[in-house]
C-alpha cells in the first residue's frame, strides 16, 4: 500500500473521531440544558391582601385595601409582566411585597408575609415599584405656587409656605468618596430636604446629597430656592430652623435674642416647626425602613433616594385618605416623643440682605404689638 494511501487514511480516521467528539458533548450540553418538570406543576399560595381584614392591612402594609388597590390599578402599567412564563408575579403581589419592605425595613419579613417569593424576587418587586413610583411624583408631592395665598397658619405664624427641615437616612458606607457620607453625627446618610405644611402634606423633597452636605447648601442648590428667589412674595415665607440662611422667603431663630419680643418671635417659630418635627417622625414610625434603630439600609445612595421618595408619596396617600397609624408596641406618638437632637449649625458665612432683616425685623414688631 502506498504512502499516500495510508496518509489519507488516518486523516479520514482523525476526522471521524473528531466528528464523534463534537456530537457527544452537543449530546452532554443538550442534557445539561434539559429540565424535566412533573406533568401537574405546583405552586405554592400565594396569599392576598384581599384576605385579610382592614386592620391587618394596615398593620403590615401601612395602606388601607382601597389605597393599595388604587396603586395596583394605576401602576399596573410599568409592573405588568410582559409574558405568562414561568408564573409571573401579579401586580398586587409586586405591589404589598414592596409595600411590607418600607413598612418593616426587612425582606425577611416581607417573604414570610408574601409566601412562595424569593428574596431574589422581593428585590425585584421593590425595584420596579420604585421605579414606576419615582415617576409618578409629581401627581403626589407638589409645591404651591408662591402667587397663591398660603395655606393654613402654622400655629399663631401666618402667611407661612410651608415648613423646611431635613432628615437623615442611614445607608451602608459607599465604596466611592465614603467620607462625603460621613454626617456630623458620625454615620453615614443621605441629607434629605423636606418641606410640608401645617397638616404634614408633604410638598416638596430634595434627595440626592451626601450626609456630610450642609443643610444650607443643598438648599442653596434646589430648584426651590431658585423658584423663590425669583418670586415676588408678599408677606409669605418658608420657616427654617438655625442651619438655614436668613432669607426674604425663608424665616429662621433669632440667635441671640435680646428682648421679650425676639424671644416670643422665637417661642412661636418653635411652635410652627412642629408640624415638621411630626411628620419626620411619622415617617420613620410607618416607614420602619427609614429609622436607624432598624439598621442602615443596604442600598447605593441612588436606591436610597428613591426608597425615600416612595415614602413621601405614600405618606401623602395615606394622610389624604386619613389611615390612622399603628404605633409598634412601645411607642410613643409622635407628639410626644422627643424630637432628635439637632446637628451642630452648619449654616456657612453668608452675608444676609438688609431686606431679609427688614422682614424679620417687621414679623418680631407685629409680635411686640401683639404683647402690648
Amino acid at each position: 500500500m502506498s504512502d499516500s494511501v495510508l496518509l489519507l487514511r488516518r486523516v479520514r480516521e482523525r476526522s471521524s473521531e473528531a466528528a464523534a467528539a463534537a456530537a457527544a458533548g452537543a449530546r452532554r450540553k443538550r442534557g445539561r440544558r434539559r429540565r424535566f418538570y412533573p406533568e401537574h406543576r405546583v405552586y405554592r399560595a400565594r396569599s392576598s391582601f384581599l384576605d385579610l381584614s382592614e386592620e391587618q392591612v394596615l398593620r403590615r402594609y401601612r395602606l388601607d385595601k382601597a389605597a393599595i388597590a388604587g396603586l395596583c390599578s394605576e401602576l399596573g402599567s410599568d409592573l405588568e409582566s410582559l409574558t405568562g412564563r414561568s408564573h409571573a408575579l401579579p401586580v398586587a403581589v409586586k405591589v404589598t411585597s414592596a409595600l411590607t419592605f418600607l413598612a418593616s425595613g426587612s425582606f425577611q419579613t416581607a417573604t414570610r408575609d408574601t409566601t412562595g417569593i424569593s428574596q431574589s424576587a422581593m428585590s425585584n418587586c421593590l425595584a420596579q415599584f420604585l421605579e414606576a413610583l419615582q415617576r409618578r411624583a409629581a401627581r403626589y408631592i407638589a409645591f404651591p405656587a408662591p402667587g397663591r395665598a398660603p395655606g393654613p397658619p402654622a400655629g399663631p405664624f401666618p402667611g407661612v409656605l410651608g415648613l423646611l427641615g431635613s432628615m437623615h437616612v442611614a445607608l451602608r458606607a459607599p465604596s466611592e468618596n465614603e467620607l462625603a457620607y460621613r454626617n456630623a453625627r458620625n454615620y453615614h446618610s443621605m441629607n434629605m430636604q423636606v418641606v410640608c405644611d401645617a397638616r404634614g402634606t408633604i410638598t416638596n423633597v430634595v434627595a440626592k446629597y451626601p450626609g456630610s452636605c450642609p443643610n444650607a447648601a443643598v438648599l442653596e442648590n434646589s430648584a426651590l430656592a431658585r423658584l423663590l428667589d425669583g418670586a415676588r412674595l408678599d408677606g409669605a415665607w418658608l420657616l427654617g430652623d438655625r442651619s438655614y440662611p436668613l432669607k426674604t422667603w425663608l424665616m429662621t431663630p433669632i440667635l441671640f435674642p435680646c428682648s421679650p419680643a425676639e424671644e416670643r418671635y422665637n417661642a412661636l417659630h418653635h411652635e410652627a416647626l412642629a408640624a415638621l418635627r411630626q411628620t419626620c417622625a411619622l415617617l420613620k414610625m410607618r416607614f420602619r425602613c427609614l429609622d436607624k434603630a432598624s439598621g442602615s439600609l443596604q442600598y447605593t445612595p441612588q436606591k436610597v433616594c428613591q426608597i425615600f421618595l416612595a415614602c413621601c408619596i405614600l405618606h401623602n396617600i395615606a394622610l389624604s385618605r386619613r389611615m390612622p397609624l399603628e404605633l409598634p408596641e412601645g411607642a410613643e406618638p409622635p407628639d410626644g416623643a422627643e424630637p432628635e437632637p439637632e446637628l451642630p449649625v452648619q449654616t456657612p458665612y453668608v452675608q444676609i440682605s438688609s431686606e431679609a432683616r427688614a422682614v424679620r425685623a417687621r414679623i418680631v414688631q407685629q409680635v411686640k404689638d401683639s404683647l402690648a
